[in-house]
């Protein structure tokens, strides 16, 4: 599989590209590579995104918050 883009990375995991925008300045996600000034997620840093989003999906589920 090839880089993805924020969009495609957010589609597949479910949620807005401004969470994972979000989510990456308050350090919850690892930066992505940037090419042309866009954001292209690959290898570890896609899996380690999509991991985090699974944690922070079951966090939210029972009753955490971003800030907890």
């Amino acid at each position: 599989m090839g880089s993805m883009s924020i969009g495609k990375v957010a589609q597949r995991a479910g949620v807005r590209p401004s969470t994972l925008r979000y989510y990456e300045s308050i350090g919850v996600l690892p930066t992505p590579e940037r090419e042309n000034g866009r954001r292209r997620y690959d290898g570890e840093v896609l899996r380690k995104v999509l991991d985090r989003l699974a944690v922070v999906r079951v966090a939210q589920q029972a009753g955490f918050t971003i800030s907890d």
